[in-house]
């Protein structure tokens, strides 16, 4: 999640360009406000200060839980916290924020907005890195059945949480689930000029994968060129 204006949702976004005037700010600024906090707590993250970081977040929540129930920020906060958590393998403590941030935001926006998609796709990756399937697996459909719904089948976006459902079924061997997933995305992006190379890339290598595991050497081995040969260009 940390980027908190692209989101809430796991999209990140640099803020290395802000650093000097926001740090020009803080040793000004009695008062640093919910933005303030928020950018310092994202470069402190990028910069791998996961201790300043939760300083900051810590501090913009504060600030959050006095804005009236309407306003989406204390979601956002505490989906960035969550992440945060996460990122430190402190998974119990980011778990109830997560479905902290999520409640709220179905609140503010309603069900079926982007950024609650977005949202349930980050709590449905949390929930497969526990190896909670039976938490995640509702979470996908959902968030997947809101972005087609929006953005069309062939987003970026659907393209990820399609994926991602698709290396759930993998990890959990429903192979039968997780082929026409990784087929259905690897198609779509073999067919968009100017794809994403790292997205293409963790799609063939893991269908690779589920194609070994099925004793389908031979349609695994053009995948295992194409990605040899997309690398071999970097």
């Amino acid at each position: 999640m940390i980027s908190y204006r692209a989101r809430p949702c796991g999209f990140r976004h640099g803020l290395r360009t802000a650093s000097i005037p926001l740090l020009a700010c803080f040793l000004a600024c009695q008062q640093p406000t919910w933005e303030q906090y928020m950018d310092a707590a994202v470069f402190a993250y990028q910069d791998e200060r996961f201790d300043e970081a939760e300083a900051a977040f810590t501090a913009a929540e504060r600030i959050a839980r006095d804005f009236d129930d309407s306003d989406a920020r204390l979601a956002i906060t505490l989906g960035n916290l969550a992440d945060l958590h996460h990122t430190q393998g402190r998974d119990t403590q980011a778990e109830p924020l997560y479905l902290e941030a999520l409640s709220r935001l179905e609140r503010n926006d309603g069900g079926n907005s982007r950024r609650v998609a977005r949202l349930m796709a980050d709590v449905a990756i949390f929930y497969a890195a526990r190896d909670r399937p039976e938490d995640a697996e509702p979470l996908y459909h959902r968030a997947l059945e809101i972005l087609e719904w929006e953005l069309g089948s062939r987003h970026i976006d659907v393209l990820a949480v399609r994926t991602a459902l698709a290396g759930l079924y993998w990890q959990n061997k429903r192979y039968a689930d997780a082929d026409p997933l990784y087929r259905e995305v690897l198609t779509v992006l073999q067919e968009t000029p100017a794809t994403d190379e790292d997205q293409l890339l963790t799609v063939l290598d893991e269908y690779t994968r589920l194609l070994r595991a099925t004793d389908r050497s031979a349609e695994a081995m053009p995948l295992e060129a194409r990605a040899q040969a997309i690398r071999a260009q970097r």
